[in-house]
């Protein structure tokens, strides 16, 4: 193909949606994901789209995919930070950077998913405490039932939906060792997973100690998930708003079979933020582990008064300078 087509031209691409100006960008295989505050937008490259380049006047295709953006602690800690982690680590032996940040992203668009269901699923929950709060319930005519007695909308569905992407984000981040450790297999929940990398690379790791001391709250969300599509002998209860026998009205709550009910608002974003934390410090274990030792790296922890609120990154890998000049 002539080299000198429109396709290997350089050009320019013009971001209209969201506020401000860019504010990251980060590769994630065949597109390249650009950031403003609040919107996500994907770029595609002519090669992306065309590789086998039959057509000379293929475009680049420039399109708004999400709501969030870089301010979103999803995106800024598990993909952003994680990409910028990767791309400061010089490695003892071979890791696939590209490879690892391509799955980040997949965890990242999981647990925006989860963010998204807990904030419609958070809404309706807030609406109703607030009318409730305000005007009482409505009685029928008679004055002996509570009619309509609130309820959220399609809570069921509402928390599969968010219990499967959590689900998602669990197996991918169970994924990552993978990347940075030869394993024999992947494992989808850390209780397996730790008995692995304990094979593997021996009990005082600091990565293997970390997926132990984790694991429980990894199958507590498991197991909601679990038995909440494949319900047995135990099985996942939701209820939605309820009254209860000393005439006061319930949240919503969900909980396991034969143990305490527990508010799906705060369990939510409870789940959620642990998540996160997971995802992350499963990157920075495993950076650590195969990072090159001839330099003192270390995991920087940002004070909060410095974090960008465009880009709310919390670690990030340094040198630690004062063994560096002992040395």
């Amino acid at each position: 193909m002539n080299k000198k087509s429109s396709r290997h031209s350089s050009g320019s691409v013009e971001l209209k949606e969201g506020t401000g100006p860019i504010t990251a960008m980060c590769p994630c295989g065949e597109f390249l994901e650009i950031y403003k505050v609040d919107k996500t937008f994907r770029v595609k490259t002519p090669e992306a789209i065309d590789p086998e380049e039959m057509n000379p006047n293929a475009p680049w295709v420039a399109s708004p995919v999400d709501d969030v953006g870089s301010s979103n602690p999803i995106v800024a800690r598990v993909l952003l930070q994680g990409h910028e982690i990767l791309n400061s680590a010089p490695f003892e032996g071979e890791v696939n950077k590209d490879a690892v940040t391509k799955h980040l992203h997949r965890c990242k668009e999981s647990l925006v998913a989860c963010e998204k269901t807990a904030k419609r699923v958070g809404s309706h929950i807030d609406r109703v405490v607030g009318e409730v709060t305000a005007q009482g319930i409505s009685t029928d005519s008679g004055g002996r039932a509570l009619n309509p007695f609130p309820q959220v909308p399609d809570l069921d569905s509402n928390c599969g939906t968010f219990l499967i992407q959590a689900n998602r984000a669990i197996k991918l981040i169970c994924e990552l060792p993978q990347f940075f450790i030869a394993l024999e297999r992947a494992d989808s929940n850390f209780d397996h997973l730790s008995k692995r990398l304990f094979t593997t690379v021996g009990e005082k790791r600091p990565v293997v100690e970390f997926v132990k001391a984790n694991a429980v709250g990894v199958r507590y969300l498991i197991e909601l998930r679990n038995f909440h599509e494949h319900p047995k002998e135990k099985r996942t209860i939701i209820d939605n708003f309820r009254l209860m026998p000393d005439a006061k009205i319930r949240v919503p709550m969900w909980h396991l079979s034969g143990q305490e009910p527990r508010p799906i608002k705060e369990e939510m974003f409870s789940a959620l933020e642990f998540l996160i934390q997971i995802a992350e410090a499963m990157l920075i274990h495993l950076v650590m582990h195969r990072v090159s030792k001839q330099f003192p790296f270390i995991v920087e922890e940002i004070p909060d008064k410095d974090i960008d609120v465009k880009n709310p990154i919390k670690y990030r890998l340094s040198i630690d300078l004062s063994k560096l000049r002992k040395g």
